[in-house]
Order: C-alpha cells, then sequence, then structure tokens
C-alpha cells in the first residue's frame, strides 16, 4: 500500500510539474534604449574663426558604460546599474554628437569636425562626463556634471575650462521622465558653455 501511495504521489507531482512547464509563461523583459537629445539655439555669432575639433568626453568607472545608473534615494552612495534600460551609444560620444550639432546650429565656429576627419584644427574642444545619474525615490531627478575645455591647438593655450553641474526634478519615477530630465540639464549646460564661450 506503501509503495502504490508514493507512486500516486510521484505521479500527481508529474501531472503538476508538466501542466506548469506547458503553462505560458510571462514575456522576458525587452531592452531599451534611449539617446541624449537637446534642443539647437537659434544662429548666432562666430566665436571661433578657425577649425573647432571635438573628440568624444571621456568619462570612467560606470558613467562610461551604456547601461543607466541611478541610486535609490538622494544622498545614497551605492550606484546601480537599471537591467534593462542603456543608452543607445556611450555617453561620452553622445554628448559630444549633441554638442557638436548644438554649436554648428548656432554657428559658433567656423568649422566643426571630429578627428577622424584629420582636418588642420585651430581649437580643440575635451570635455569629460563626471556624473551622469538617475535617483529615485520620493523625488526622483537627474544629476548632470560636465568638464568642457576649449585649447588653441598651435601653442595649447586655454581659451576656456569650466565645469558645469546641475540636477534637474523628474516628472515620475520612470526611466524615461529620468532621461528626459538629464537632457534638460545636459541642454542647461551647452547654454551656459555658449555664453561662457562668447564671453571669454
Amino acid at each position: 500500500m506503501r509503495s502504490r501511495s508514493l507512486y500516486a504521489l510521484f505521479l500527481s507531482l508529474s501531472v503538476v510539474a508538466l501542466v506548469a512547464a506547458c503553462a505560458p509563461q510571462p514575456p522576458a523583459p525587452q531592452d531599451r534604449y534611449y539617446r541624449i537629445d537637446v534642443e539647437h539655439p537659434a544662429t548666432g555669432s562666430l566665436q571661433i574663426p578657425g577649425t573647432l575639433e571635438m573628440g568624444p568626453f571621456s568619462a570612467e568607472g560606470l558613467v562610461a558604460g551604456r547601461a543607466i545608473i541611478h541610486v535609490e534615494s538622494e544622498g545614497a552612495t551605492t550606484l546601480q546599474e537599471y537591467n534593462y534600460d542603456f543608452w543607445a551609444e556611450p555617453p561620452g560620444i553622445m554628448i559630444r554628437d549633441e554638442l557638436m550639432s548644438y554649436l554648428r546650429s548656432a554657428a559658433a565656429a567656423a568649422t566643426i569636425v571630429t578627428p577622424e576627419m584629420r582636418a588642420d584644427a585651430d581649437y580643440v574642444l575635451s570635455g569629460r562626463v563626471s556624473r551622469l545619474e538617475m535617483v529615485r525615490g520620493p523625488t526622483p531627478k537627474a544629476y548632470v556634471e560636465l568638464e568642457i575645455a576649449v585649447t588653441r591647438e598651435s601653442n595649447g593655450k586655454v581659451r576656456l575650462v569650466k565645469s558645469y553641474g546641475l540636477s534637474v526634478a523628474a516628472a515620475d519615477g520612470t526611466v524615461k521622465a529620468a532621461v528626459d530630465a538629464a537632457n534638460q540639464g545636459i541642454s542647461a549646460i551647452f547654454d551656459q558653455f555658449l555664453k561662457d564661450l562668447r564671453g571669454s
């Protein structure tokens, strides 16, 4: 009798496992990719009469990667990566490309090129992404910190070097809202950089 009971139990468990295996499974989460996208200014006055060369902005650690990073609350020191949310390209490349389009729209330089074009540059713009992270919690926001420098190629003389940092509140706690806030912050930094370039 005991062996029959064990057999019946085993058979029941096997049927349950088979049914569970055949049951429809929820779809796996899909990866989502986000661009850095800022508004372009109206055409302004020429600030750099020659050729300006722009390389990708440097970054270190998690900031250099494509995964969007966040902290759980204001003041938290533990950085985490979202599992399914990524930048479309490394932030240093996208920020360089957006700033290049921004400065071209503003007519900030006679010619703006990348190093791959192998043009003779009069000035070089270099940058660094120091911070690009999202804050979760009751008051979600995005933090952006960039360092931008413009130097004369012939003698290395610095025309402008400055660090820019700010936080922008997000509309809600979603990753999309945080990315929108980061884009607003980057746009505001570009605006201030252009003003500083005009005053240098």
